[in-house]
Formats: C-alpha cells, sequence, structure tokens
C-alpha cells in the first residue's frame, strides 16, 4: 500500500515525515521527491529518506542532467513506485509548483 502526501515547502518535510512514521511507515521506504536534484537530495539526508534518484550516473549523464529537466527520471521513479499514471502526473504538477512530495511503500 502506498501513502503520498504533498509538503508545501522545506521547513514542513520533518514534520511530515515524523507523521508518516507514526503511521506505520519506516523511513528506509520513504522517497522525496523536489523539482530540483540537488535540493531532493539534501531534504532526504536530512529527513532520515531516500531521495527519488536512486540510481548512480556517470560523468557524461550528470553534465547532460545540468541542461536538461529531470521531470522524466521523476515520473519513471514515482510510476515504478506502484502509482497510476494519473497521480503521478498530478504529483509532477504539485512539484513544478514547488512542493515537495514524499511517497512511502508501505508493502
Amino acid at each position: 500500500m502506498l501513502e503520498t502526501r504533498i509538503v508545501p515547502d522545506m521547513t514542513s518535510v520533518d514534520h511530515e515525515v515524523n507523521g508518516m512514521v507514526s503511521g506505520g511507515c519506516v523511513n528506509e521506504s520513504i522517497y522525496l521527491f523536489a523539482k530540483d536534484e540537488e535540493l531532493t537530495i539534501r531534504l532526504a539526508a536530512e529527513a532520515g529518506v531516500q531521495p527519488y534518484r536512486i540510481t548512480e550516473k556517470g560523468m557524461w549523464e550528470s553534465l547532460v542532467s545540468k541542461f536538461t529537466k529531470n521531470s522524466d527520471d521523476r515520473l519513471d521513479q514515482l510510476e515504478s513506485l506502484g502509482l497510476t499514471k494519473q497521480m503521478v502526473e498530478s504529483l509532477e504538477s504539485e512539484i513544478q509548483d514547488g512542493k515537495i512530495v514524499l511517497v512511502c511503500d508501505k508493502s
């Protein structure tokens, strides 16, 4: 079972993560999605959860990602967690608006 939360700003991430943990999620099963990859990694580390980009990138891929948006990677990762295409598109819209999305896989 998946639980999703839309977090309005960076200052609320810890509060929402704690709420998810209280509801039965474990930190290792909570994934954080944000508009910017560096922000995603920083917030995930601070909150003790997983950043959405788990795979390592080579030098070329890192260079290319600096000049392209990473929304396709986000969409693929959200879908791989088992979310419907409609839900993925809705969450991507929230991310593009600057919000942070948390997804917990409770299975």
